[in-house]
């Protein structure tokens, strides 16, 4: 009983952090591409989020490369997915992406053109609000 109680908290958990991504909608007009190459390996942005709209980015990438990103705000909690065409859904990169003083990797699990999406938790974000932040991203 008290594990299918601890599962079932977990799901839900998910379910609202995964619909949170589900409900918003583009800030930019197509993704930002990001033109990695042999000598550019790393990427920086400033950006703003309006209310629970993302900002999004598009990359190539070959599989088992790595990538590190790293978001900051002054205000607000942001979230952090990448998505590849054979990819069921996005995952979310946001533990590895949101905390400084963690500096883990996301290996890329297939080769071709990669979505990153940076919003706002809706619960978080208030009305009519824009929220300022930097992205930086490398692969290697």
């Amino acid at each position: 009983m008290k594990k299918s109680l601890q599962a079932l908290i977990v799901l839900c958990a998910c379910n609202i952090s995964f619909s949170a991504f589900a409900n918003t909608t583009s800030a930019m007009e197509s993704p930002l591409s990001i033109p990695f190459s042999q000598q550019l390996q790393s990427y920086q942005y400033s950006g703003v989020i309006n209310n629970d709209a993302t900002n999004d980015f598009s990359f190539y990438g070959h599989q088992g490369q790595k990538i590190t990103t790293f978001v900051t705000s002054n205000s607000a909690k942001l979230w952090v997915t990448i998505k590849h065409p054979q990819m069921k859904q996005a995952v979310d990169i946001s533990a590895i992406s949101t905390n400084p003083n963690q500096r883990d990797t996301y290996t890329l699990p297939f080769t071709g053109q990669y979505h990153i999406a940076i919003g706002e938790y809706p619960a978080i974000s208030q009305r009519n609000s824009t929220q300022n932040y930097n992205f930086s991203i490398n692969i290697k």
